[in-house]
């Protein structure tokens, strides 16, 4: 098997590189990027030093990708970074940094130059190989309150605002703005993933004073010949600060599994169970138990559709099940969530019972979730996501 720079010279750097390193010279090889000196991460993307830094390279930024993998443009990070944050399997900053991204041709090109590679002129990735990318199984962390089977990402940090309006729209009609004259709940969440398989996080919300600690595990994600599904378990305390509240300390379960299915639709369901769930009576110890459903069918590289439902199935349970409808746009670092929902919180302890509003009679609130993300240690000078 030759080395890298030995086939790099034996097809010349010739076609179809040359339409790529014309690509790369103007969107990424920028003394400031990856040229000069010091490139980004070590990664010179100009020719003559483009094969020895990225074939059979492990990345530095995630060691679980190579940077290119010979004929395997699905598992080369250098083409995984160029789609939009939920279209590949990676979940970082998307190149080019502070440009617009390349054009859908632009990155068939650079899928096509790596897909030309011959795999047993190249040879395999040193030791065991990539591991095989997962599939990113929903846009963000949550959909309106439901936890999806993603993690945020090893040594990233998530800031989210969940806000959802006290009245119901129809109630409060165009006199008061359809509720957003009503106040509103508010819950501030900041999470953080301790490696790529585990989050940690704490919210608070105005409703019922309550604050939310919690930890979400990845134990599967879906793979081609590895795993069909997504799995992640997630544990969580809640403690209840409202002087009238009684059972302040509740304990929460849920395993989430999820599946992608294609470029358009991803299912899931999330069992749960919540303690002592009561706040109301002191006496009564029992807790929830629900059963959450929740949909995502995307529309394009940033928009999509979400659904969610969650029965209760056993012990508290409010007077209506949860029920969410919404629209969402991804971006780089940001989520955007706009819903409609019938539920008053989202700490797994306030929506686990149920809603307060009859959703079957066409009772709802507005609502929206905003999150915004940002990597440290060894991410590119970001925006991640």
């Amino acid at each position: 098997v030759l080395s890298a720079p030995a086939v790099a010279r034996a097809q010349g750097e010739g076609e179809p590189f040359a339409a790529v390193a014309r690509l790369l010279r103007s969107h990424c090889a920028m003394p400031a990027c990856h040229a000069g000196p010091t490139p980004a991460q070590g990664m010179p993307l100009i020719p003559g030093r483009i094969y020895r830094s990225t074939v059979n390279v492990r990345a530095r930024t995630d060691p679980r990708f190579f940077r290119v993998v010979p004929g395997d443009p699905d598992h080369s990070l250098l083409y995984l970074k160029l789609l939009s944050p939920h279209q590949g399997a990676y979940r970082g900053p998307r190149m080019p940094l502070s440009m617009d991204p390349l054009s859908d041709d632009e990155i068939a090109l650079v899928r096509t130059w790596i897909a030309s590679f011959p795999a047993d002129l190249w040879g395999p990735p040193p030791v065991a190989g990539p591991e095989r990318a997962a599939t990113r199984t929903f846009q963000d962390a949550y959909l309106a309150n439901l936890p999806t089977p993603d993690a945020i990402g090893a040594r990233t940090l998530e800031f989210r605002i969940v806000h959802r309006f006290k009245a119901a729209a129809t109630d409060a009609g165009s006199k008061g703005l359809y509720g957003l004259d009503s106040g509103a709940w508010i819950s501030l969440d900041l999470s953080y993933g301790l490696t790529d398989a585990v989050d940690l996080g704490l919210r608070r919300t105005n409703l019922e004073t309550d604050y939310e600690g919690y930890a979400k595990w990845i134990a599967l994600r879906q793979a081609t010949g590895r795993s069909p599904f997504s799995v992640a378990l997630r544990g969580s305390v809640s403690n209840v600060r409202e002087t009238d509240r009684f059972n302040r300390t509740r304990w929460a379960a849920q395993a989430i599994v999820g599946r992608r299915f294609g470029d358009r639709v991803s299912l899931m369901l999330v069992p749960t169970y919540v303690s002592r769930t009561n706040g109301l009576d002191a006496a009564d110890h029992r807790g929830t138990g629900a059963v959450g459903a929740g949909a995502e069918l995307r529309l394009g590289s940033h928009y999509a559709l979400t659904g969610e439902w969650v029965v209760q199935t056993g012990g508290v349970e409010a007077p209506f099940q949860s029920a969410s409808l919404g629209f969402s746009v991804a971006t780089g670092r940001h989520v955007f969530h706009l819903l409609v929902t019938n539920t008053q919180g989202h700490d797994t302890d306030l929506y686990a019972p149920g809603g307060d509003l009859d959703a079957r009679a066409g009772k709802f609130r507005l609502g929206f979730n905003i999150s915004r993300t940002h990597t440290f240690g060894g991410a590119e000078r970001s925006p991640p996501r």
